[in-house]
């Protein structure tokens, strides 16, 4: 008869524990493991579930927060911090609240990590993902709107930051989310980073000879169909980069082998931010690795590296 389950648990502020809670009495539980963080400090960090209203009125946007105690004393005291606000919102995927070794560099720093659970998703059950309310096919739109809502949020209305100590990052379909939001909001952010971005959708979409091209319409419609067609390209980054205006600082990534995001997309994304606005400030940078695919480098070493 089992008299305990075994669990994994973590959050933004707690490295991952393996932890026996027996099922006779929910309230004993025993810590077999916890992942070692060298250096790391629990008692000095902090996080939050917070919310922000969407522009529609009535949905409530799910924020993951994280930061040291006292960066958000700061922020009470009337202080601007700098802020790194990531998202996703695709394929009915959920961004977890879990804990990043690699956000510590940021927070020593001073800065507030935050995860914007977008529609797309799947933090908020099916319907945060599908038709009429979420964010597919049609409605698509509503990922983006969703992300500028909680940047401008962090601005204007929490006033934690400013545009200029805002940056945002998205990979994949998440770097569709960034290159859609500064196209909507190009003055909103500070610096954008781009990885293995999706951002021809309209081009890559109609080409059926890419290979997984056809399975990807069930996600985002097929061009090929004159609704879905106008639809994409109110949305895809290439397609909407608006001229005379100020774009955060760019870095887009891609790889030479990636079969799911093709390197010329970011590659065509960089260049047409540079050939329409010739006179921005800000740099417009790309790192194209020529021996790696969609998700990085297969050598472990070259990964960390």
């Amino acid at each position: 008869m089992c008299v305990a389950i075994g669990v994994a648990y973590d959050s933004m502020v707690t490295p991952t524990q393996s932890i026996e809670i027996s099922l006779s009495d929910d309230t004993q539980r025993t810590v077999l493991k916890s992942k070692n963080v060298p250096g790391y400090q629990k008692e000095i960090y902090r996080c939050d579930r917070l919310h922000v209203l969407s522009r529609d009125g009535t949905t409530q946007i799910p924020v993951s927060v994280v930061y040291k105690s006292d960066t958000m004393e700061k922020v009470k005291n009337g202080e601007r911090v700098p802020i790194h606000l990531y998202g996703y919102g695709s394929y009915g995927a959920s961004i977890e609240a879990d804990f990043r070794a690699t956000r510590l560099p940021l927070l020593e720093r001073g800065m507030i990590y935050v995860i914007a659970h977008i529609r797309g998703g799947g933090e908020m059950g099916r319907q945060w993902y599908e038709e009429p309310n979420g964010a597919k096919y049609l409605c698509k739109k509503n990922t983006f709107y969703d992300f500028v809502d909680v940047a401008k949020a962090l601005v204007d209305e929490w006033k934690w930051t400013s545009s200029d100590m805002l940056s945002c990052e998205g990979r994949s379909a998440g770097g569709l989310l960034i290159g859609a939001s500064i196209n909507m909001a190009p003055e909103l952010f500070r610096v954008a980073i781009l990885g293995v971005p999706f951002v021809d959708v309209v081009v890559t979409m109609t080409d059926s000879t890419i290979p997984l091209t056809s399975g990807e319409w069930v996600e985002w419609g097929n061009p090929n169909e004159e609704k879905f067609f106008h639809y994409m390209m109110e949305y895809s980054p290439m397609n909407n980069v608006q001229k005379g205006r100020t774009y955060p600082s760019c870095w887009l990534t891609g790889g030479l082998n990636d079969p799911r995001v093709a390197y010329w997309e970011p590659a065509k994304f960089a260049a047409t931010l540079r050939h329409e606005n010739p006179d921005n400030p800000n740099p417009i940078c790309m790192k194209m690795d020529l021996s790696a695919g969609h998700f990085s480098a297969s050598d472990r070493y070259k990964y960390y590296k």
